[in-house]
């Protein structure tokens, strides 16, 4: 036995040796000002005091980007009375920095009680919209919606999957591939509108609050993920990760709980987006060993732009796990926010990316309403979008341009 201390000694002895060795050369490149390589450096010890502790280590690999997007969407509600009923159908196809392209069918139905005054009569082209409105609204509605998720290795096998998610759908004779992810969602959305005046110079207010559920499983690994609408906790996590763009608006924020086939939570994820006012900038202040990340649109006007924000934590490490716990028993507790923002602050991989967007519909909207309603709309959207920054920030490491996603 007394053989055998002194033998874990001497490993332990090596062990601090390998990890000194590795801090002396990322001390090093800090100073050559190489964050790739000090990143990846740092990357390594932590993967091998990782592998030493016992515990399941999280991958190395960063997550690809989306390079651009086509979403096209078809939407028609109908009043009747106080009866209002909604249908959605959407197309999203995501170019990713690997090369791979992601396809996404999702369809969603939303039925609930809606009242108002006034009347509205809109009609929507490309670049011009024109009709009158004087209406006042407002409604609560339950919503629920499903779809899959296509993976294809290339562009061409992209097309072939498009075209079939694109017309009709006939079951078990469609001939699409099967999905690389099936998913659900369920909640509540409360509706409100003021309209008035003319299409040219008219004014409308529109209100959205949504509590939305969904849950999302991988067919090939069998995890499965639940994300929720986190609402005023969402909004202090975030504003306590970071001071949040300049001149932000259409802003959301929600959590995804990743657990594998077992049921075991494995990993956490802070989403964000938001758009950006005309004549702002992309400016978060996210700490880190350099400071501020210096995500900036430099000399581009903000009108169209996107921002994208994801903080992934690995719920294997015990100080995450506990905080994370911590917050679940109670969202609105300020030291609960507080210790998971640090978690989030200090372990998360953190990435930040902005878009340009371009937006363009076309449909019909007319109703008349006093106290009952009767109305219907339909319309045709298409909005696409074109990556412009791309930063990350592994844990405890340095901001680094995503090069592999801005050049892909």
């Amino acid at each position: 036995m007394r053989c055998e201390r002194g033998q874990a000694t001497v490993d332990y002895i090596a062990l601090i040796a390998i990890v000194a060795v590795l801090v002396a050369v990322a001390v090093t490149a800090i100073g050559g000002g190489a964050p790739s390589i000090v990143n990846a450096v740092h990357g390594q010890m932590r993967q091998a005091l990782c592998l030493v502790s016992g515990r399941s280590c999280p991958s190395l690999r960063q997550q690809p980007c989306v390079d651009s997007s086509d979403r096209k969407a078809i939407h028609a509600a109908v009043s009747i009375a106080i009866i209002r009923v909604d249908r959605d159908r959407i197309v999203i196809r995501e170019n990713m920095s690997d090369d791979t392209v992601r396809l996404t069918l999702a369809r969603r139905s939303s039925a609930g009680v809606e009242t108002g005054i006034g009347g509205r009569l809109k009609v929507n082209l490309p670049g011009r919209t024109t009709g009158a409105e004087r209406e006042a609204r407002i409604g609560v509605q339950g919503v629920f919606g499903f779809g899959e998720v296509f993976v294809a290795k290339d562009g061409r096998e992209a097309d072939a999957i498009a075209r079939k998610l694109l017309r009709p759908r006939l079951p078990l004779v469609d001939g699409l591939p099967s999905p690389n992810e099936i998913f659900a969602e369920g909640g509540v959305r409360g509706l409100s509108r003021l309209g008035l005046g003319s299409g040219l110079a008219g004014a409308t207010l529109d209100g959205t609050a949504d509590g939305i559920l969904a849950v999302r499983r991988d067919q090939r690994s069998g995890d499965v993920s639940l994300s929720l609408n986190v609402g005023a906790s969402g909004w202090a996590l975030l504003n306590a990760l970071s001071a949040g763009p300049s001149g932000s608006s259409d802003r959301s924020v929600g959590l995804d709980l990743r657990l594998d086939r077992h049921g075991r939570p494995i990993g956490l994820m802070l989403r964000s987006s938001g758009s950006l006012t005309a004549g702002e900038s992309l400016t978060p202040s996210l700490p880190g060993r350099q400071g501020i990340a210096p995500v900036v649109v430099s000399g581009i006007g903000a009108k169209g732009r996107r921002w994208e924000l994801e903080a992934r934590l690995d719920l294997d490490d015990p100080g995450v796990a506990a905080a994370w716990s911590a917050f679940r028993r109670d969202r609105n507790d300020p030291d609960a926010v507080r210790e998971l923002a640090a978690q989030l602050r200090d372990h998360a991989h953190l990435d930040v990316r902005s878009y340009a967007v371009t937006s363009e519909s076309t449909g019909v909207a007319a109703g008349v309403a006093l106290a009952l309603k009767i109305g219907g709309e339909i319309r045709l959207s298409n909005d696409s979008s074109r990556l412009l920054t791309a930063q990350s920030r592994p844990p405890g490491g340095l901001w680094e341009q995503r090069i592999d996603c801005t050049l892909a």
